[in-house]
């Protein structure tokens, strides 16, 4: 009998709550979260896993921001999330209006080993994946019913001995509904204009092309055209964070991703991410991840040496 996984939280953000930044979680085969219900004190977070995620949204209200850009969390609304892309869900709940949602983290070379045999599913998989700007939100409130059926046969199939086939079976139904929605969409996409950027949208690309760099708020109002008090109020409001949290935050992501792939030294990635003091650098690292450059990487090394 499958049993659904537990994340392994190996960092987190100290704001009172246990926030999770990054999680490390069992993707052997998947991890699974069936229909949870949300109903008070849900604190949104910037996060990433190192699994692709599926999120389907059955009742919500708020946004979802992923690749500087923002999506309407609604009924009907599935999401797809890279392998260590940072996202965020920011969502107003009450007992009037919770947030309630089946969530799937897995990895391809393990739940989709027979996927290659559809060819077209095979090549979504692999562009949704690895894809730089394929869509990442798709409004299947047409399709609501089907998929959840689709997320209850699988929720009941891991009672079985079959839940390894349904799984993979799931995969593939949850593509189609992707690609039927990318179909209909392509009928259209010429006759609808596009929607114009958030001012948050527009800041967080700014802050993509500059967050290597000391940030200036001065900068960034000038090139967007907006006080800087105003880009500040409107940022929190439309996102859920401060600018300042949110630079730090991508900023850490780069450096866990260089301390990772790279052997340059820690001062050398720190001023790689916009952080030219080595010591704060340090300090605002372990403060985030719970433990120091060195030991990240060193951690890492340990996890990949124990895989092979």
């Amino acid at each position: 009998m499958l049993r659904i996984f537990s994340p392994e939280i190996i960092v987190s953000l100290r704001r009172g709550e246990m926030n999770k930044l990054f999680e490390q979680i069992d993707l052997k085969p998947f991890h699974w979260i069936y229909r949870r219900i949300s109903d008070a004190n849900f604190n949104g977070f910037y996060h990433w896993h190192q699994g692709c995620e599926l999120l389907f949204v059955y009742r919500g209200k708020g946004q979802v921001i992923v690749n500087q850009q923002t999506y309407e969390i609604k009924k009907g609304m599935l999401f797809f999330f890279q392998p260590f892309q940072l996202h965020k869900i920011n969502v107003e709940v009450s007992s009037h209006t919770p947030y309630e949602r089946s969530i799937m983290h897995f990895d391809p070379k393990t739940l989709g080993p027979h996927l290659h045999l559809f060819s077209s599913l095979h090549t979504l998989l692999h562009r949704l994946q690895n894809g730089v700007m394929e869509p990442q939100a798709f409004d299947l409130e047409k399709e609501f019913e089907y998929v959840y059926e689709i997320c209850e046969s699988l929720n009941n199939s891991l009672q079985t001995s079959h839940w390894e086939e349904d799984s993979q079976l799931f995969l593939m139904q949850m593509l189609s509904c992707i690609r039927r929605n990318l179909e209909e969409s392509k009928t259209d996409r010429f006759s609808n204009s596009l929607r114009p950027l958030r001012h948050s949208e527009r800041m967080m690309n700014w802050i993509e092309k500059n967050y290597t760099k000391p940030f200036d708020l001065d900068q960034l109002s000038a090139d967007l055209h907006l006080s800087k008090s105003y880009a500040s109020r409107v940022f929190k409001r439309e996102v859920g964070s401060s600018l300042t949290e949110y630079i730090t935050i991508r900023r850490i992501k780069q450096a866990c991703q260089l301390l990772q792939m790279t052997t340059e030294p820690v001062e050398i990635i720190g001023e790689c991410v916009g952080i030219g003091s080595v010591s704060y650098f340090i300090q605002l690292f372990k403060k985030m991840i719970g433990t120091t450059p060195h030991q990240f990487r060193i951690s890492h090394q340990r996890m990949v040496s124990d895989k092979l």
